[in-house]
């Protein structure tokens, strides 16, 4: 994707962003964890139906597979939890650095961006608002975009 295409995916698409943070949020705090106690007790002490002919000796291959599952059960809810906790640091820097390219625009591209695309405002209305005709609005959104792509790719040069 390109840099203006990312940054204008990003623009049109800010607030389902903020709305994916927060439900990323909730799903780590309502985090329900496997618990292999349940899947322990039913290997450890489960009987078979079978019609048993002689038993001369109790394996320990339940005992050892129900440790494995703790130990696996208990990786799979760390790893679970830190794929969260990675998309929510990602996409916050993502929002946190569209901000920040924003808030550098010369005021009037500023309020142009913010109207158009966080506060999702109609032309008309912008224009009435911010006493500019609506060719001026289309105008200094494209400056806007390209301003905050450029300092985008100012970005990709540092990396």
């Amino acid at each position: 994707m390109e840099t203006k295409e990312y940054v204008e995916y990003l623009l049109e698409n800010y607030n389902e962003i903020l709305k994916d943070i927060e439900q990323l949020k909730f799903e780590l705090e309502t985090f329900e964890e496997l618990v292999p106690e349940e899947m322990i007790d039913v290997m450890n002490f489960s009987t078979g139906n079978e019609e048993r002919v002689a038993a001369y000796r109790i394996s320990d291959k339940t005992c050892k597979i129900a440790l494995i599952y703790t130990e696996v059960a208990k990786r799979m809810n760390s790893e679970a939890k830190e794929e969260i906790r990675k998309m929510i640091k990602a996409t916050e820097f993502e929002i946190k650095r569209l901000n920040y390219c924003i808030d550098r625009l010369q005021p009037k591209l500023k309020d142009v961006i913010k109207s158009v695309y966080i506060d999702k405002i109609g032309w008309s209305d912008i224009s009435r608002n911010l006493f500019i005709s609506e060719n001026t609005i289309s105008k200094y959104k494209r400056k806007a975009v390209a301003e905050i792509t450029e300092m985008y790719e100012i970005g990709r040069l540092a990396i």
